[in-house]
């Protein structure tokens, strides 16, 4: 897509898009009716599940400092919005998604999160080494012109992926367990020093 036809694709998708509250109820929903978005495989209803547990607790226990919060608010431009591309059966979107909710209400930036698998066009403007990768986040300016994106995991956990996957042994599940493991010892600060650096 060239620019212009880009920025009205996605106003287009931001309007039809969810609030993070809203997508947090519809995860809390779908997990426990059995549910999930796109196709209802029984591993992706498992992951919804998990993933609505996920968010849960870190809608509770992540408490970012005071001063983070204000350098995000500060560096946020007038009218700037937040896109993000996710599905309810993603575990990285779980673990992502409360902390950038969280920076967006204390900054004032209206935050939307859509579906991959409903935008399947726009998401292939965003692609992650030639994947849909998500959760797939998109900083806007008022006028809906792309700012800048990230995902779909922190960097240092983004770099662990690459040397996993390199290997010939490759499990995914192993993955899935150390993924964890790891964004609950990191409790979000990687993930803050990549938006320092995508707001600059």
């Amino acid at each position: 897509m060239n620019k212009t036809k880009l920025s009205k694709a996605i106003q287009a998708a931001f309007s039809s898009g969810q609030t993070y509250e809203q997508y947090f109820a519809m995860n809390t929903l779908m997990a426990k009716e059995g549910r999930t978005t796109g196709v209802q495989k029984p591993s992706y209803i498992e992951y919804t599940k998990l993933s609505a547990a996920r968010m849960r607790r870190w809608n509770k226990v992540y408490k970012p400092t005071a001063s983070f919060l204000d350098t995000i608010k500060s560096k946020a431009q007038p009218g700037e919005k937040w896109l993000v591309f996710s599905e309810t059966w993603c575990g990285d979107a779980a673990h992502n998604l409360p902390f950038i909710a969280k920076w967006a209400s204390h900054a004032g930036i209206d935050l939307r999160i859509i579906l991959r698998d409903e935008h399947p066009d726009l998401m292939d403007e965003f692609l992650t080494n030639g994947g849909r990768s998500i959760p797939k986040f998109v900083r806007l300016n008022h006028e809906f012109t792309v700012l800048g994106s990230w995902g779909p995991r922190p960097s240092l956990l983004m770099e662990a992926h690459a040397e996993w996957k390199n290997r010939p042994e490759f499990n995914y599940k192993e993955w899935v367990l150390f993924a964890q493991d790891w964004y609950n010892k990191d409790k979000g600060a990687v993930i803050e020093n990549d938006f320092e650096a995508l707001m600059d």
